[in-house]
C-alpha cells in the first residue's frame, strides 16, 4: 500500500505554484493557501477541480488509504 500524497505534497510535484493553481481551479490564492492546510474545507465539487488539474482521480488525493 502506497502512502497518500496531500494535495500540497501533488502541487509540488508537478512544480506549480500556489497562484498557479488558484487560477487554474478559479479561487483566490489565499483561499487555496488556506485549503492546503485544511483539506477537509474543500468542497467536493472544488476537489474535482484540483484533481482534474493534476490529471488524476479525486479518490486519489481525498479518498485514498
Amino acid at each position: 500500500m502506497t502512502e497518500k500524497l496531500t494535495v500540497k505534497q501533488h502541487r509540488l510535484i508537478r512544480e506549480i505554484s500556489q497562484e498557479e493553481m488558484a487560477e487554474k481551479i478559479g479561487i483566490h490564492v489565499q483561499t487555496y493557501r488556506a485549503w492546503e492546510e485544511n483539506p477537509e474545507k474543500i468542497s467536493i465539487a472544488k476537489a474535482k477541480k484540483i484533481a482534474a488539474a493534476f490529471n488524476i482521480s479525486i479518490n486519489e488525493i481525498f479518498f485514498a488509504n
